[in-house]
């Protein structure tokens, strides 16, 4: 039987990244589906947590959330 990999939190992790005129602070990080919890914070029309994919990560980003061995 598989083992179910977990997701990673970061909401303790004050990491802010922006992608186009967003700025996002990561939650949490989904290694098994390669996906991403974020939280948009200047947008205020838009709440609530926001799931993208890791490709769509800018790369110092990525290199932040390489899985630990």
């Amino acid at each position: 039987m598989a083992k179910k990999k977990k997701s990673v939190e970061y909401s303790d992790e004050h990491i802010i990244f922006t992608i186009d005129t967003h700025q996002y602070k990561l939650i949490r990080f989904h290694p098994g589906t390669m996906s991403i919890d974020v939280k948009i914070i200047n947008d205020v029309t838009q709440k609530g947590i926001r799931n993208i994919g890791f490709s769509e990560l800018p790369r110092d980003i990525k290199q932040q959330l390489k899985p630990k061995k």
